[in-house]
């Protein structure tokens, strides 16, 4: 005698050939990274709030995320050592934070999607040294106001995430990875060798532009959330599975 519960296990069975052998729908594939870090030099200029000396106790500090679709065709593609992906961001935000008690509140920026730069650079030469992961964005202020600098409003420009000058081989190739370099073997701020730090944010205004300086503590791959459909499709198995289960006692 066959048993009852049969064609649930039939059912099941089907169900999980379908999700085998269907693709995945669509070709975007969104990545994003997280980061943190801290400032280290500025311009000579006073930014309220902002602490940029590392002789101070409480330096200011950064983080954000951005977001870039995997897919993005290379520009550079001829150059196997430097991939050059334009208009590969698709998000981008970050806060400032301040410690002095005058200015309470983080400064928030976010990604212009109609600003003057978008890209991601890999160079992976083949001398460790010469490689770099570079990403170019746009800015624009969140509040309506941006930091104060000599008297003056400036507001986020431009921001860029420069790692440089690794002390060992980072990259095999120069494809654009969804998972962030090791920040290790990279150089770290110095006004000598690496002026432009591991990031840098440029605030501007009518009487020009004021760049700040620091090093990454932090860039890691954020958590994914788990699609609906992969709920949907669970729930359904263990309904399925509830109703063997229910079956099979029955069996005599």
């Amino acid at each position: 005698m066959k048993p009852r519960f049969s064609t649930v296990a039939m059912g099941l069975f089907f169900l999980t050939m379908i999700g085998l052998v269907t693709p995945a729908t669509g070709t975007a594939a969104p990545v994003t990274f997280d980061f943190t870090g801290s400032f280290t030099a500025a311009d000579p200029h006073s930014l309220g709030g902002i602490r940029v000396n590392p002789a101070q106790s409480n330096l200011s500090t950064i983080s954000g995320s951005f977001t870039f679709e995997s897919t993005t065709i290379d520009a550079n593609a001829a150059d196997h050592h430097i991939g050059q992906y334009n208009g590969a961001l698709s998000a981008l935000s970050l806060s400032v934070t301040n410690v002095s008690l005058d200015y309470p509140s983080p400064y928030q920026f976010s990604f212009n999607s109609g600003g003057g730069l978008n890209a991601i650079q890999i160079n992976a030469d083949h001398t460790p040294v010469n490689q770099s992961y570079i990403v170019s964005a746009s800015m624009q202020n969140v509040q309506p106001n941006g930091p104060i600098v000599d008297g003056d409003n400036y507001f986020a420009r431009d921001f860029f995430i420069s790692l440089l000058r690794p002390s060992a081989e980072v990259f095999a190739n120069d494809l654009l990875s969804g998972t962030p370099p090791d920040l290790s073997p990279f150089s770290l701020y110095s006004a000598a060798t690496n002026p432009n730090g591991q990031f840098r944010l440029v605030l501007a205004s009518v009487h020009g532009d004021h760049t700040l300086y620091g090093n990454l503590n932090s860039l890691t791959l954020a958590a994914v959330p788990v699609p609906a459909a992969v709920y949907l499709f669970g729930t359904g198995l263990i309904g399925l599975v509830g109703v063997a289960r229910r079956r099979m006692t029955q069996v005599p």
